[in-house]
This record gives C-alpha cells, structure tokens and sequence, in this order.
C-alpha cells in the first residue's frame, strides 16, 4: 500500500479550526469517519487493503470548506454563538470558492501539502458516481463517499432514510426535472450498489451498523 503524506489527528482538528468549521459540521464529520474507520478495518480484518488514516482524516476533513455551499448568511441555526470572526472568515471563504462547490473547494485547498488525501475528499460528491473520471474507484474513496451519505447530521441511519431526507433539503440543487430525478435514481441505485460491495466483503447487514453497534464492536 503506497504511503502518503497525512496530518495527523491533532493537525486535523487544528485545520478544522484554522477554517472556522461549524460544530454541527465537525459533528457530521467526526461520525462519518467513525463509521469508515470501522468499515475499513472489517475490511482489512477480510483481507482488503485500505488505508484506515487516509479514510479517517478525509472523512474528518471532506466538509472543511461546506460553508461554502451554504446560501445564506443567516446563521441562527448554528449550534454555536457565531462570531464576527467566524462570519469574517466564511465570508473570505466564499469569496475564493464559493463557485467551485465545498468537495473542489476542499481539493484546492488541501491539495498541495495532502495530494491523495485532497483526491480522496473531492471523490465524495453525490453526483460523482455518474461520472468516469470523478467517481470513487480505490476502496478509501468509496469508504469516505459511503460513510457521508449514511450520516445524517450526526447520526448513523439506513442509507434510505439518509437519501430522502437529503432529496428533500437538496431539491432547489439538484433541479426537479425529468433528467435530475433520473440522475438522481441512477446515482441512488449505484449508491446501493456500493453498499453491497461493501457489506458482502465483511460479512454484516448494513442496518445493523448503528452508531451503537460501532460502540460495542469497534477494536474488537
């Protein structure tokens, strides 16, 4: 397995608020990677190579730059106070990536020092699966990709119940016409797909991953 150059976990939180990243954000992020890390390691424990530090740190990082895919300045939602500072930041943010979308946003940014883990990360957008170039192929990819779409905010749900409630929020982005809901059937399906390669290789039923079946199983 090709070694590559990685923050580790300590740099990887201080990048994250170097960057001002929204609790609820690091949230989500930190129980992606814990979903991923645990499939990862099943999956070595199976005899499939994947690098568990490169899947950890692109799950913790693959949201680094979300803020900039969020339309509005209204921040009341936020779990934390916002402050100036914090508004300050996002808006420089926006600024420079605004148009490229949080998963490219993330590769520029961090693609200089961390190559791989910048590739890694810009794999996870949903539409990706339909394209050749930009779809997750290398087992870490497909980790980070997956584990993102079975977290909802901070919880670990089935992937059906994760992908309504994100059609539901992401209708204005995806478009409501015949071709987007047909992207978006297709992207779904392959979605599924992905789950059972990944499954059939560790011997679990997706639904029994919960963020409480991790807990008690995890090193283990």
């Amino acid at each position: 397995m090709k070694k590559c150059n990685l923050p580790t976990r300590k740099e990887t939180f201080e990048i994250l608020k170097r960057y001002h990243v929204p609790s609820h954000i690091i949230k989500h992020s930190v129980t992606s990677a814990k979903l991923a890390v645990f499939l990862a390691q099943r999956l070595n424990d199976n005899g499939v190579q994947v690098d568990i530090n490169l899947v950890d740190r692109a799950c913790l990082l693959h949201d680094i730059l979300r803020i900039c895919d969020f339309s509005s300045s209204d921040y009341s939602r936020f779990e934390q106070p916002v402050t100036e500072d914090d508004k300050a930041k996002w808006r420089r943010i926006k600024e420079k990536y605004s148009r490229l979308g949080h998963e490219y946003a993330a590769y520029k940014l961090l693609k200089a020092e961390y190559p791989l883990l910048a590739l890694t990360i810009r794999k996870h957008r949903y539409m990706a699966l339909l394209d050749e170039i930009e779809k997750p192929t290398t087992w870490e990819e497909k980790l980070v990709y997956y584990a993102d779409k079975r977290v909802m905010h901070d919880k670990i749900v089935p992937l059906k119940e994760r992908l309504e409630e994100a059609h539901k929020r992401n209708a204005r982005q995806h478009g409501s016409t015949a071709q987007s809901k047909l992207n978006i059937a297709k992207v779904d399906s392959l979605l599924f797909r992905l789950e059972e390669q990944i499954f059939a290789n560790i011997g679990l039923n997706p639904l029994e991953v919960t963020n409480e079946f991790i807990d008690l199983h995890l090193n283990t």
